[in-house]
């Protein structure tokens, strides 16, 4: 299992909090869990779940942010996803080729293992803190392996660039295995210990 730890970080580019997660392959093929500490756009503690399985697509998520909670898992026939938000039912549209998406590194990661090369996707994307679900449209461009840099040293990783096709943001980020090892803007890796499955520095 790794552990580590992200900053993340707001718009102008300042610290608004901090990401403690773990990960490692599981029985139904991969599973993240991780405790959010963030002051925008209040102060409030996250707990964030997913687990997917071995072509991973999500198998069962769940989020908490304090003032709302979702709990997610694809239905019997996998064209919607079903579960409770808030304690209330709640289905919501999908697919075999959507894709999930909340603000952490994780749903990239999870994305990014499911893709092959450049491609645009349909994602369900869960507003941050509110949870509130939406349909929109992603592009994830893979532009090669390479060395990056990080605070934990460097590593191996393959670089994608992120685009999100309704507002136009865009940022690169390195995945190196299952973990998300820079963010460009968002998130910046500071502690890891990747256990028996996670990266490891290459320097």
């Amino acid at each position: 299992m790794s552990f580590g730890r992200y900053t993340v970080f707001g718009e102008g580019g300042n610290p608004v909090g901090t990401e403690e997660f773990r990960c490692a392959p599981g029985p139904m093929g991969w599973r993240y869990f991780s405790q959010v500490e963030a002051t925008d756009p209040s102060p409030h503690h996250e707990t964030l779940d997913f687990a997917v399985d071995a072509d991973w697509r999500i198998a069962r998520m769940r989020i908490a942010t304090g003032e709302h909670d979702i709990l997610l898992e694809p239905g019997s026939h996998g064209t919607t996803l079903t579960g409770y938000r808030d304690n209330e039912p709640i289905e919501i549209p999908y697919g075999p080729d959507v894709h999930l998406d909340y603000f952490t590194p994780a749903t990239n990661a999870i994305t990014a293992r499911r893709l092959t090369g450049t491609t645009e996707i349909d994602v369900v994307y869960l507003e941050p803190v509110t949870l509130d679900p939406t349909r929109v449209r992603q592009r994830y461009e893979l532009t090669g392996d390479e060395q990056i840099a990080t605070p934990v040293g460097t590593f191996a990783a393959s670089r994608w660039r992120f685009t999100a096709l309704d507002s136009g943001c865009t940022a690169d980020l390195w995945l190196a295995g299952d973990i998300v090892v820079r963010y460009e803007g968002l998130f910046e890796l500071t502690w890891l210990d990747p256990g028996a499955s996670g990266p490891r520095p290459v320097a």
